[in-house]
């Protein structure tokens, strides 16, 4: 699809850099990378530009509905403000159109994080945080949602390697997780909800570093294939709301000091109400490319 044009293009340019690495999110001798579609335990100093996603839904079987299609772009900038504590900027443009009619585009609310990262045992390859999620009304466009409201999310993460186990192949496994409960500003027009998510990772450079070097190509040693889970489903009480999210299998791409990835949309239950779509992303790790400027804690 041709949102992935940009991706490939800054990856084929970035391929030429020559930084030293300093790996991300670090318990021992696992390094969790950042994810697409939840957010990694870790705080740092980063920046995700671009991240591209679209999906196509299929007009309805009964000619009800035509079908459509959602296009995002979007950045994520990452700041430690100490070696533990961080914040996060996002921002994305919204694109909605029906097939063979009107096209509406425009700006989403303006999320912010603050989140800290409290625990790590490198024995045990685990890590713990925890944070806030603040969407700021009013700061959207109107034509792509409803702006005049946003919500509060306290948020848990963790991330575990499974380095410890007996079975030499399961050693490169690692899980991570995000749970939260979303407080509407409006809950009589959007229902709090509970948000949470999971990926399962299995990483071809812990496998090749600390069980077995096979010798693997380059590009294939640096690769983890992962499937991820984002859900909501609304708390106790709320009319009208089913769980959503999507299963997102995919891959990502280590560099010295960036990463890449690329995940399928599927709709993880019947009341997700949305076709097959993807999600690609660019990463950069500033902590590494500036380490004594823009990639220093401000404390």
């Amino acid at each position: 699809m041709k949102r992935f044009t940009l991706p490939v293009a800054v990856l084929s340019a970035a391929i030429t850099w020559n930084f030293a690495a300093q790996a991300h999110g670090i318990a021992g001798d696992r390094a969790f990378p950042a994810t697409l579609t939840i957010d990694d335990p870790a705080v740092g100093d980063e920046l995700s530009l671009p991240t591209l996603s679209e999906i196509h839904n299929s007009a309805a079987k009964d000619g009800g509905a035509p079908g459509s299609r959602q296009f995002e772009a979007g950045a994520e900038w990452d700041k430690r403000i100490t070696e533990h504590l961080g914040i996060a900027l996002n921002v994305d443009h919204t694109t909605l159109g029906e097939d063979g009619g009107r096209t509406l585009n425009g700006w989403q609310n303006l999320t912010g994080t603050l989140k800290y990262q409290a625990f790590v045992s490198p024995e045990h390859e685990f890590m713990s945080s925890f944070g806030v999620i603040r969407e700021f009304g009013h700061t959207g466009s109107p034509r792509v949602q409803d702006v005049t409201f946003g919500s509060t999310t306290p948020t848990l993460y963790f991330g575990k390697g499974w380095g410890d186990l007996p079975i030499a192949f399961l050693r490169p496994l690692a899980v991570t997780g995000t749970f939260g409960y979303q407080f509407s500003d409006k809950p009589n027009v959007s229902a709090n909800q509970w948000v949470f998510g999971a990926s399962v990772q299995y990483s071809l450079p812990y496998l090749q570093a600390q069980v077995k070097d096979f010798g693997l190509p380059g590009f294939l040693g640096r690769l983890t294939p992962l499937v991820e889970m984002a859900m909501t489903t609304p708390a106790k009480g709320a009319p009208g709301s089913s769980t959503v999210g999507t299963v997102s299998p995919g891959i990502l791409y280590s560099g010295d000091s960036w990463q890449v990835g690329v995940e399928a949309l599927l709709p993880a239950t019947r009341a997700t109400n949305t076709g097959v779509g993807a999600i690609a992303q660019f990463h950069l790790f500033l902590d590494d490319i500036f380490p004594q400027s823009l990639g220093r804690p401000l404390f």
